[in-house]
């Protein structure tokens, strides 16, 4: 089955606090000195991830590794937390052992000796990484890696940055409320020329319009399908009988109208790493080498004002308070904006 191309929707600036905000130039170039051991949030069973300390990540020769600054939060997180076995998922969600959380910023602490790219040492940087999966990568630390080539330079003197986490989250999400990702994709198709209809609840019309949506509808409405179908006039007319979805459909929804072309895609895919939610997601070459390209783009969106980053909700305690930021979430207090740490 060819899987969807992910796209605009699903990149993942991340955070910086304050304090990292410059002047003149994106790179701090402080000496640091690299600890042998590290604190990080890592799961221990279902429910229990408490802050551990564990060894420094060793780098691969094309990673850097990032000292934590500021990191968010996200639904995917509380899921691979308190779930042993999610309904889409054949493995279950909760891995003992391993780091919890995708998004990240931070400051460029060490460089693998294959580092080709124009992240250097002392540079501010943000990023995603598949947190709650792989033993070795997870946002919720003090120090992380990641693959140089899937980080982009924060712009030097840029706005408060603890709001730079907030630009959006990896492609996660679903639920009720209305996810930051889901503003993020507003915005991103706005710049790009398109007119956008969404659904939202009635109390966070005018925001999403002011993100850049033409047209604006209740989620909840029993029409919403055939408004936004009416608002698009002739332009759905294109994507009839497509549909692009997180997981692949069970084998009875298939069925049921096996003339519909569905396409999977999950934001992971884009790291460049195998994983299993469900099905085997392979490696993907195409996936990895557009996120690659896309972030070095986005530095500009950024810097510009086409996307603006989401409403932040500060938390307070670092890795300590994280805890507290999970039970927050998975007692769905948070809608339209980030929970940063």
């Amino acid at each position: 089955m060819k899987r969807a191309r992910w796209g605009l929707s699903t990149i993942s600036p991340s955070s910086f606090p304050r304090f990292l905000n410059t002047s003149s130039t994106s790179s701090l170039n402080l000496p640091v000195t690299i600890p042998k051991t590290i604190r990080a949030v890592v799961i221990k069973e279902v429910g229990v991830a408490p802050v551990t300390d564990i060894p420094t990540l060793k780098l691969e020769d094309n990673e850097v590794l990032v000292q934590f600054k500021a990191v968010a939060q996200n639904p995917t997180d509380g899921k691979h937390m308190f779930s042993s076995i999610h309904s889409y998922d054949r493995d279950g969600f909760a891995n003992p052992g391993t780091i919890l959380d995708c998004d990240f910023s931070g400051i460029v602490a060490a460089a693998g000796p294959s580092v080709t790219t124009s992240v250097k040492v002392g540079d501010q940087v943000a990023g995603f990484v598949q947190g709650g999966y792989f033993k070795d990568h997870g946002a919720f630390a003090e120090y992380l890696k990641t693959p140089a080539g899937l980080v982009w330079i924060v712009p030097s003197g840029f706005v408060p940055s603890d709001e730079i986490e907030a630009y959006g989250a990896a492609g996660e999400g679903g639920g009720r409320e209305l996810q930051s990702d889901y503003l993020q994709l507003i915005q991103l198709l706005a710049a790009t020329g398109y007119k956008v209809a969404a659904a939202s609840s009635p109390r966070n019309f005018e925001l999403v319009k002011s993100l850049g949506a033409t047209v604006v509808f209740g989620y909840n409405s029993p029409n919403v399908l055939y408004q936004i179908l009416a608002a698009g006039s002739s332009a759905h007319s294109t994507l009839k009988g497509k549909i692009i979805t997180i997981f692949s459909p069970k084998d009875e929804a298939v069925a049921y109208n096996p003339t519909v072309t569905i396409q999977p895609t999950l934001i992971y895919s884009s790291l460049g790493r195998e994983f299993s939610f469900r099905e085997v997601f392979p490696v993907s070459k195409e996936d990895r080498d557009h996120m690659a390209a896309f972030l070095t783009k986005v530095p500009e969106l950024v810097k510009t004002g086409a996307i603006k980053p989401n409403r932040v909700k500060l938390w307070e305690g670092g890795l300590d308070g994280i805890e507290g930021g999970l039970a927050y979430i998975k007692e769905g207090k948070l809608s339209t904006e980030k929970l940063v740490y």
